[in-house]
């Protein structure tokens, strides 16, 4: 087939030829920022849970709800919780948290040994896991225990990374949300990574 024919056609006789290129250059960008993309893993529904104590009993709360990211060239692990999302087992909690109009949400970000866990299979990696914590402006750090374990999900390769430490409720001011609550949160998660195709 002869292209020169169509290419010294003047666009405006060929319509159709403007759209085909319009429509060929948004798939060539769009396809451009999905391979960009795949450096990162993202999960939108991860799991939390938090505990602690409200006027000396026990307090749950947990959310299916918490997003994070893995950068797989860096092992930065970033998370985003929108406090709002959490399930608590006590509904006048769970009342002031949904009536307080300003966002509240909690950030998170740290990185994990950077070896590199997801090529093969391997022993479970235990590590003392330094995050830094966001909340209403402030930022602290947390040493959280974390694990890495190499599992199998539907014949792919991945692991589960998962963390467990305490916060002081002093530094994420929820002690001035919710007044009463003992002065650290136990937090637990665990989370699936697929190995980069």
């Amino acid at each position: 087939m002869n292209i020169s024919k169509y290419v010294l056609v003047p666009f405006k006789h060929r319509p159709s030829m403007v759209k085909f290129m319009v429509t060929l250059l948004c798939i060539l960008f769009n396809n451009y920022y999905k391979v960009s993309a795949q450096d990162i893993y993202r999960n939108e529904v991860g799991h939390i849970q938090l505990m602690t104590l409200l006027e000396d009993k026990p307090l749950k709360a947990e959310s299916h709800k918490l997003a994070y990211y893995l950068d797989y060239s860096t092992k930065q692990l970033n998370g985003v919780l929108d406090l709002k999302t959490l399930s608590i087992d006590n509904s006048e909690i769970m009342t002031i948290l949904k009536e307080k109009e300003e966002p509240l949400i909690l950030r998170f970000s740290g990185s994990v040994p950077s070896i590199d866990f997801l090529s093969k299979e391997h022993d479970p990696i235990s590590f003392n896991w330094l995050v830094s914590i966001t909340y209403n402006n402030n930022t602290y750090k947390a040493r959280f225990k974390a694990t890495i374990t190499h599992i199998y999900l539907n014949s792919l390769m991945s692991c589960v990374i998962s963390a467990s430490g305490q916060i002081l409720v002093s530094d994420t001011g929820l002690d001035k949300v919710i007044p009463g609550l003992d002065k650290t949160l136990e937090v637990q998660f665990a989370q699936t990574v697929l190995k980069l195709k």
